[in-house]
Order: C-alpha cells, then structure tokens, then sequence
C-alpha cells in the first residue's frame, strides 16, 4: 500500500502543469491522427482539395512577377516562400484555431467549456490547443515543399544563420497567429455574442501580401502596431538578405510581449466568467 502511494504521489504533483497539460493535448492529438488513419479517403480528398486551393493562391504571385521587374526584390521564389509561409498559417487557421477557439461562443452557451475549465489544466492551453482539425494536415507537407522549391529555385539563403533566423522568425509567426485568434475571440467568456474572427481572417490576408508593398504608412501600422508583418513577411525577408537581423530579435520580443498580453487577459476573463449553469 505504501508503495503505491509513493509511486503515484509524484504524478499527482505533476497534475495542472504545464508539462501535463501538454500531455493531456497530446493524448487527444494522438487519438485524432488514430481516427483520421481509419478514413484515408478522407485524406486523400483534402490533400487534392489542399493542392488546389495552394494552386489558386499562387495566382497573384506569379501574375505580379509577370507584370512588374521583381517589385522591390521580391522576385517569384521570394514571393513563393512567402506565400509558403503563408500557406502553413492557414494551415494553422483550420487544424488549430477554427476547431478550436471558433467553437467558444458554443461552448459558453450550451455549458461544455465549464467542463473544460474545470479541468486540473491550464485552460488557456487546454481550450485553444484541445482539438485537432486532421482534414487540413495535408497543408502542412505541401506548405514545406513549396518553401523548399522556392528557396532552391531562390538561390537559398544568404547564410546558414539565414535559414535559422527565419525558423525562428517562423515559430514566431505560428506562435502570433494563435495569439491573434485568442485575442479576437477571448471576450465571447463574458459577452457570448462577442465574435471579432473576421480581424483574424483580415489579417491572415495581409499576411499574403509583402508588407513593404502595402507603402510606408500601411507597413509601419501592419509591422508595429498590428504585427502582421511578423507573421510572414519577416520571415522571408531574413531568408533572403532583405531586412536586418536585428528584426529576428523584434520578432521574438513581439511574440513574448503579445504572449504575456494575452494570457493575462484570458486569465482575468475566466475569473469574470460566471458559467452557463449560473
């Protein structure tokens, strides 16, 4: 009996941390993939849906490099990287944010997110990360093919620290478009009709266009004050030599800045949060 005690009292005081939570996501993942593994007609039909969806958002790209010298440097690779990275934020929009955060304003209202908040998890995570939409995975794969054609094609980066600032300025661009989709969706805890989604699907779609084309004002608002540029258009500018290093430092004090923002903004939204039962 003693044993038992002490082999189970460490996880016990595990329970409600970071590590655990992240634990507890990762088992519902898992058992997603499990489930999309039984349906791989289902794959194979998002994947042509995903390719051909990529195809159409190319289009721009390549009517804008047909009708101008590079527009500013941004030849057609660097605009195919870019839009690669634009591409795996969409990813992100409907494998994480959509099925997950897009689904609050029902869960306040029917009682499922008190059943979720109640949990011995950090909410935060556990309401924004939970599910996982597997019918746009695909995204994913054809998100890096394009990027890695298109820095082949591109000549590749400048350096090698090239490559690396712009992963680093990439998790950061992933890390931002969660944020963005918390913070325009975090309110609907107190105010159940609350739904500012539209922002987010706004700013994705700047996020296709180079920021530096947008012109002087546009691309002071869109890096610095809604950090839209940071999302894509940042990390193909490292890639390619086109901006200074010092902006993969910007995209990381940015990131942790918005980050802090919005979890003590959610964490001050739960304790105003009343339930549906009340």
């Amino acid at each position: 009996m003693s044993t038992q005690t002490s082999v189970t009292s460490p996880e016990r005081q595990q329970v409600g941390t970071l590590r655990h939570t992240l634990a507890v996501v990762w088992c519902g993942w898992r058992a997603a993939l499990s489930g999309a593994a039984e349906y791989r007609g289902d794959l194979i039909t998002g994947t042509v849906v995903s390719l051909v969806w990529l195809g159409v958002s190319a289009v721009p790209s390549i009517v804008l490099t047909l009708h101008t010298d590079g527009a500013g440097g941004w030849t057609l690779p660097r605009l195919m990287y870019l839009l690669a990275i634009w591409y795996l934020m969409d990813a992100v929009m409907w494998i994480i944010i959509v099925p997950n955060i897009g689904q609050w304003g029902r869960q306040v209202q029917t009682g499922a997110l008190d059943a979720v908040l109640l949990r011995p998890v950090r909410s935060l995570i556990m309401c924004s990360l939970g599910t996982l939409g597997v019918q746009d995975l695909p995204k994913i794969l054809l998100a890096v093919v394009l990027a890695v054609g298109a820095v082949v094609t591109g000549g590749g980066p400048t350096s090698p620290a090239a490559l690396v600032a712009s992963l680093v300025c990439l998790v950061c661009g992933l890390v931002l478009m969660w944020v963005f989709g918390v913070l325009t969706s975090y309110k609907v805890l107190t105010q159940v009709q609350f739904d500012a989604s539209f922002l987010l699907h706004a700013g994705h779609n700047l996020a296709r266009v180079p920021t530096p084309l947008y012109g002087r004002v546009l691309q002071v608002l869109l890096t610095w004050v809604v950090p839209v540029s940071f999302v894509a258009t940042v990390p193909a500018q490292v890639m390619f030599g086109m901006t200074s290093m010092w902006m993969v430092l910007a995209a990381v004090l940015v990131t942790a800045a918005v980050v802090l923002l919005v979890v003590v903004l959610w964490n001050r939204e739960v304790r105003r949060y009343s339930g549906a039962m009340s």
